[in-house]
This record gives C-alpha cells, sequence and structure tokens, in this order.
C-alpha cells in the first residue's frame, strides 16, 4: 500500500532533503574546483546563466506538462536526468578531461530538466495537503532546500580529502536514485476529483502552445497577484548580482579559506532550518502578505549586513537572518498562491510565475562576474574609504552589490507594504 497525504508528502520531502545534500556536495566540490582553476568570479556567473536561462525558457512548458501528465513523471525526469550528468562528470574528471565548456554545457542541460521539479512539487504539495495546512508544510518543504546547505559543505569538506570529487559525484548519484525511490512509494492523486471532467474537455480544445501561455494570461488578468509577483522580480534582480557570487566572495574575504566557506554555508543550513520550523510551527501571520513582505524586508538587511562583512561572526549573523527570512516569504508566498489558483491549473500558473519572477535575474547573473572583475574590483584597493566598510578586492566589490540590493530590496517592500492593491492580493477570486 503506497502512503498518500500528510505521510506521503514527508517521505517525498525526506527524498528530496537526500537527493539535494548529494546535489549540494557536487556544486561544493565543483565551486571549490574552479575557484582553485581560475580564482575569477565569470566562470560562477556563466554557470549560472547556463542552468537560469534553459530553466526559464522551459518552464512554461514545464508547467504545461506538468498538468498534462502523471505528476511522478514530472518528479522522477528531474532526477533521471542529474543522474546522467553525474556519470559523465564523473568520466571526465577521472579521465582528466573535465573543463568549464563541459560544465557550462551540463548546467544547460540540468536547468533544462530542472524546470519540470519546481511545478510539480508545488502541484503535489497541494495535491496531498489541506489548505489550512499549505503554509506550515511548504514550511516544512522548505527544510530540505536549505538544510543541505548545513550538511553538504560538513560532508564534502571531510569527504574529499578521503574520497576526491568522483566519490563526491558517486554519492551524489545514490542519493538521487533515493529520491526517485521515495517518488515511487508514495500516492499522488492527480487533481482533486470535482475538476477533473471539466479540465479533461477543455484539453482537447488546446493545443500544448496554448496552454504554455495560459499561466501568463491568467496571471495577466489577476493584477493583485501580478503586484506580489512584480516585488520578488525587483528582489530577485537587486539581488542576483551578490548572490551568484556568494561563494567567491565568502573566498575572496576569508583568505580563500575553505573551512569559513563551509561553515557560513552551514549557517545558511542552520537558518533555513530553523525558519522551516518556525513557518511549520506558527504558519505565519494571519494575513500571509504581510509575512511575506516582512520576510523580504529583513531578508533585505540581512545582504546589507552580509555586504560590509569581514569576519565569520558577522557573516554567521547575517546569513542565519537572510536564511530565516528568505523561508518566511517564500513559505508565505507560496500558501497565497496555492489557496488562489485552481489546483488543475497551477503548473502552468506556477511555471508562469517563476518565468516573471526570475527571468529578469538572468542579467545580474550574466553581468555580476564581469562587473566585479573588470570593473568594481579596482575601485576596492587598500586605504581606500569605501574598502574599509565593504573590504579590499573582489571581496569587497562583490559585497558592495549586497549591501546595495539590500537597500533596494527594502525600498521595495517599503512600498509594496503602502499599497493597498498588493495588500488584499488574497480576496483575488479564483
Amino acid at each position: 500500500m503506497k502512503l498518500q497525504g500528510f505521510k506521503g508528502f514527508t517521505i517525498l520531502t525526506l527524498g528530496q532533503l537526500i537527493s539535494m545534500v548529494g546535489s549540494s556536495m557536487t556544486q561544493f566540490g565543483l565551486g571549490i574546483w574552479i575557484w582553485e582553476k581560475t580564482g575569477n568570479a565569470t566562470p560562477f556567473s556563466i554557470i549560472a546563466v547556463c542552468f537560469m536561462v534553459p530553466n526559464l525558457l522551459f518552464s512554461p512548458i514545464a508547467g504545461t506538462l506538468i498538468d498534462r501528465w502523471p505528476k511522478k513523471r514530472g518528479l522522477i525526469l528531474p532526477d533521471l536526468s542529474a543522474g546522467l550528468i553525474t556519470v559523465l562528470l564523473i568520466v571526465l574528471f577521472t579521465s582528466n578531461h573535465l573543463n568549464l565548456p563541459i560544465l557550462y554545457v551540463g548546467a544547460f542541460f540540468s536547468g533544462m530538466f530542472n524546470s519540470l521539479q519546481w511545478p510539480a512539487y508545488s502541484v503535489t504539495i497541494t495535491l496531498l495537503i489541506k489548505k489550512e495546512e499549505l503554509v506550515r508544510a511548504n514550511g516544512l518543504h522548505s527544510i530540505c532546500e536549505t538544510a543541505p546547505a548545513l550538511i553538504s559543505p560538513i560532508l564534502a569538506g571531510s569527504l574529499i580529502p578521503l574520497i576526491g570529487l568522483p566519490g563526491i559525484f558517486t554519492f551524489d548519484l545514490v542519493t538521487l536514485l533515493v529520491a526517485i525511490g521515495s517518488v515511487l512509494l508514495v500516492f499522488i492523486p492527480e487533481q482533486r476529483q470535482e475538476e477533473e471532467e471539466e479540465e479533461e474537455q477543455k484539453k482537447e480544445h488546446r493545443s500544448i502552445w496554448q496552454d504554455s501561455l495560459f499561466g501568463f494570461s491568467y496571471i495577466f488578468g489577476r493584477l493583485p497577484l501580478l503586484g506580489v509577483l512584480s516585488v520578488f522580480l525587483l528582489t530577485n534582480f537587486f539581488g542576483g548580482f551578490s548572490q551568484t557570487l556568494f561563494a567567491p566572495m565568502i573566498l575572496a574575504k576569508s583568505d580563500n579559506s575553505s573551512v569559513v566557506l563551509g561553515i557560513v554555508q552551514s549557517s545558511f543550513g542552520i537558518g533555513g532550518i530553523a525558519g522551516g520550523l518556525m513557518m511549520t510551527l506558527w504558519g505565519g501571520t494571519r494575513k500571509k502578505i504581510v509575512s511575506l513582505l516582512l520576510g523580504i524586508m529583513l531578508t533585505g538587511v540581512g545582504s546589507i549586513l552580509l555586504g560590509v562583512s569581514k569576519s565569520l561572526p558577522m557573516f554567521i549573523v547575517s546569513v542565519l537572518l537572510i536564511a530565516i527570512t528568505m523561508v518566511m516569504s517564500n513559505a508565505s508566498s507560496q500558501a497565497i498562491w496555492q489557496s488562489s489558483v485552481p489546483v488543475n491549473l497551477q503548473g502552468r500558473v506556477f511555471s508562469a510565475r517563476r518565468f516573471i519572477a526570475q527571468f529578469v535575474g538572468i542579467f545580474p547573473m550574466a553581468l555580476s562576474g564581469p562587473l566585479v572583475d573588470k570593473i568594481l574590483t579596482p575601485l576596492f584597493q587598500e586605504g581606500v574609504l569605501i574598502a574599509k566598510l565593504f573590504g579590499v578586492g573582489k571581496g569587497g566589490a562583490i559585497g558592495f552589490l549586497a549591501s546595495i540590493g539590500g537597500i533596494l530590496t527594502i525600498l521595495v517592500t517599503i512600498i509594496a507594504f503602502l499599497s493597498p492593491f498588493i495588500m488584499n492580493v488574497e480576496k483575488v477570486k479564483r
């Protein structure tokens, strides 16, 4: 007998957590390898863009497929593709043929298949969990997104000297198989019974391309939802310049210490777990939009602190604040959308929502590395006033971008709090 309801959701979450630990270990190891090989921030930007662009471009089609396919297919395919890429990494690294262009291509294909996973999991949560428990369920699910930042650096940092990168890749492969197994153990209803007949009749008259555009028309026809989405669009843009270069910033400010990087990334995981537990137990404010905007504002405060941080204690404090409040805003946002959009439309609408919110983030991802390497770094020399505040060299330049992004994020949330249009988003008609 297959598990369902909250028990099934728990099994899915556990499988996803294990898989993401393995993937994060691979990312940690590759990040160290790239920094040691190049010493530049630009490769991190290129990899981020190579992952994000196909993720966004394929997301409208992915959402359509999720609404049409059995949900398990959308959950399993990304793990299968990631497994094939991991096998390729093992072969290339052990034969001394691994290089940056290959990583760029791998990031592209990972992003393409990953476009299926987020809408598939979002719809699955709605199908398995009662409406009144959505914020708590999203808070619990956020733990599997943030806990790897705690577990993975510790595991990867201790195992790399023993088993090397090929061993890390192999561990990642095993965790992907665990995730696939957890999906197979759970019963996931395709959609709520009262919506099945109507939705099947509509599908007969729509092409996949028409369905791909439906999510956009749905959002633009409900302006309060579009207003909330615009807040995420702007904050993703402001924060994208520094988020892409988080690892290089910590390494540059810590004299290339992988130990400090591991501790800081682990602190992010601790904050994410704390935020997930907080939202699971608390459930957020009565009006979800309040906890959403408050979370974004406090994330901006954390970004300002991170930018000016130069010591490990300050890194930890700022990262904890960012992690906790990101979970707070994301869990509240998910609950608003899951409550406002009929479940049979969520794959398309959520994919369109993600495309709109993250599209502009491609530009800071692409520009941040060259901006730091070619333009900003010369301004952050020893003895210069701005370097005294943010740090010297590339670390100071990236810190400057983090603080500026935090300030602009706070301004956006203040405007949103003053907008009755956005504050009444939970009254939007389905």
